[in-house]
């Protein structure tokens, strides 16, 4: 139980990257003479839920959870398991129509619900701030004037006096585009950033702050409101400079300093190479289009990410663009509404098989760790490919070998040879330190040893081509104030500054919660993914069978609706058309934990992770 039955005086940890060429399919353990066991955990191919990687949730905290405690649609059994959830507020949301000030109430119902209710069940949280609707967006917020675009009433008044006084909040084409260059908005801009960043920016929940403000849906460009030609949306092709924008940048550096912060790129502007450089991470929409003739994935993404590093083209150059994700995030978001309109083969967009795997392939050559596919149904054809694609999208840590001592004498030293790797393409962006612990057999905590390596700094293989580095731990502590007897020796990494363990690891063993008690499947709940584990008596623990996917076609669209709507010829009016659809339910915020949510509630947080990996004997 307590800490302190550990020596931490003479504790020692340190890194020594090496390859390791060998690999075992079982747990082995080699005891030789000088009572020293060699144990070699069993591999796991599960995809794995941990905080920061993976899918993202769109807009709701659930999608696949049949009972759905925290959205009101219905569920997609189909949509892997989620860590991360990802929200989207438009100024006019959080303030009312005549006062500068942020609204506390709006604030509480919105901002705040979502971000107690995604540390509830140990999800985290991406945040966009926005300031321009997208055009003919739907307005479902009961706090927003039905004509606003955006900004409040009283800012539109103050920029073009017009919004108050029974007259209307409706941003005309011209005002939209150039409103971002407006002294005043900029200013305005900065004390909007600036309140936000002092209610939130120690928020633990608040994973990463996407910098929007800028352009449609915040996404840094001026679709809809521009000339309808897709060629002069962006912010360069009407008439902004560099230091039009820096000041939003940088606004954002300075009220989110703590936060993580991930910026959208473009095939054009300097911009994001400032953010970059500045220590933010990066960010593009419209993963997956293939269109015919020009599209992001031949074009627009070679195109944004040479410009970064080009010292010729660029005027804030960041030539080390390409190694930014070794210290700040990479995300993607999809193109169309859903991976079942890539399959859908009458949809003009439709991804061959061999698309959707280059598509994969080029976010993890990027070392993504997060993907928003918004929610919604995946295809069954594609289940392979996203199995594949998820145990490799952010980190993917894997204990690969253990040398420890596994007979102690009391008041002597426990010795640990740890061997890890990062199967991943990214890192963990938080530190969730090693920590160690010895059980006894009634599930009793007795100690704990925190190991001083950070998992920040293991990183993956460069590329598919390399083999992942390993990261070797020494470590020693001495036993002291502990009875004689066998204990189980499990492995955590866990939240700082605690011990609740919150990564899963790519191996195969037996798991135990924070409490130290075992897991086995919960049959009575079997339709439940998140019920998957239940405490159990005899110590033994069954891995979830329920499949991750189930095949669901709620997803689908009508083609001659798609036809009749969205048309065959516009990709950026089709764009705009599915976010339309997507936004249907953005403004509709207002979320309690009821009791129909309670059991989910305390399911999530009784999960632990855990890991047995050895006894010892102290004698």
């Amino acid at each position: 139980m307590n800490s302190t039955l550990f020596s931490f005086l003479l504790a020692s940890s340190f890194l020594n990257p090496t390859i390791n060429s060998s690999t075992h399919n079982n747990i082995n353990n080699v005891i030789n003479k000088q009572n020293i066991i060699n144990v070699y955990p069993k591999q796991s191919d599960a995809i794995l839920t941990n905080p920061g990687i993976g899918f993202t949730e769109l807009q709701r905290i659930v999608s696949n959870e049949p009972s759905n405690p925290f959205y009101g649609g219905t569920p997609i059994l189909s949509y892997p398991d989620t860590s991360t959830v990802y929200y989207r507020w438009y100024w006019d949301q959080l303030t009312t129509s005549d006062n500068p000030n942020l609204n506390e109430a709006m604030l509480k119902r919105k901002i705040d619900n979502v971000l107690q209710i995604a540390a509830s069940v140990n999800k985290k949280v991406v945040i966009r701030f926005m300031a321009l609707r997208g055009k003919g967006d739907p307005i479902y917020d009961a706090d927003v004037n039905k004509d606003s675009s955006g900004i409040p009433c009283w800012l539109v008044q103050e920029l073009y006096g017009h919004g108050l006084y029974g007259t209307s909040c409706h941003l005309s084409d011209k005002e939209a585009v150039n409103m971002f260059k407006n002294p005043w908005f900029i200013h305005r801009s900065q004390e909007f950033l600036s309140a936000l960043g002092k209610r939130y920016d120690n928020n633990k929940t608040l994973l990463r702050i996407d910098v929007g403000m800028v352009g449609s849906w915040g996404e840094w460009n001026l679709s809809g409101y521009a000339s309808k030609n897709s060629l002069s949306v962006g912010l360069d092709d009407n008439g902004y400079k560099f230091q039009n924008l820096k000041p939003y940048i940088d606004a954002v550096i300075k009220a989110f300093p703590k936060t993580p912060k991930v910026m959208l790129g473009t095939n054009k502007g300097d911009y994001l190479s400032y953010a970059t450089s500045n220590g933010m991470g990066w960010r593009v929409d419209c993963l997956g289009d293939w269109s015919k003739g020009w599209n992001h994935m031949e074009n627009g993404y070679p195109t944004m990410i040479s410009h970064m590093t080009d010292t010729s083209t660029n005027s804030h150059p960041d030539v080390y663009f390409n190694q930014r994700w070794k210290k700040a995030a990479v995300d993607f978001e999809i193109c169309q509404g859903s991976l079942q309109d890539w399959y859908n083969i009458n949809n003009p967009q439709h991804l061959t098989y061999n698309q959707v795997q280059k598509t994969f392939d080029f976010a993890l050559k990027q070392h993504a760790s997060l993907i928003n596919a918004k929610s919604a149904a995946i295809p069954d054809e594609y289940q392979p490919l996203v199995k594949r694609f998820l145990n490799k999208l952010g980190y993917r840590y894997q204990l690969n070998h253990l040398e420890v001592n596994n007979i102690v004498h009391i008041d002597d030293y426990l010795q640990l040879k740890s061997t890890w790797q990062n199967l991943g393409v990214a890192p963990s962006y938080t530190n969730y330190p090693v920590t160690w612990r010895l059980r006894s057999a009634n599930g009793n905590i007795i100690a704990y040893y925190t190991s001083k390596a950070n998992i920040v700094n293991w990183l993956p293989a460069d590329n598919d081509d390399n083999k992942s580095p390993t990261y070797i731990v020494n470590e020693k502590f001495k036993l002291t104030n502990i009875s004689q007897g066998k204990y189980f020796l499990d492995v955590g990494l866990v939240e700082e500054n605690s011990h609740h363990a919150k990564i899963s690891l790519a191996i195969d063993t037996k798991l135990t919660d924070d409490n130290g008690q075992y897991y086995k499947a919960d049959k009575e709940n079997n339709n439940s993914h998140f019920q998957q584990y239940v405490p159990s008596d005899d110590g033994q623990y069954v891995p979830d069978n329920r499949g991750q996917y189930v095949a669901d076609n709620s997803g689908q669209y009508n083609p001659d609706s798609y036809k009749k709507t969205v048309g065959y010829n516009n990709a950026l009016y089709a764009k705009s058309h599915i976010k339309t659809q997507l936004l249907q339910h953005a403004d509709m915020y207002d979320m309690s934990i009821d009791k129909h949510s309670k059991q989910y509630v305390e399911q999530q947080n009784n999960i632990g992770r855990w890991n047995e990996i050895t006894m010892i004997n102290v004698i």
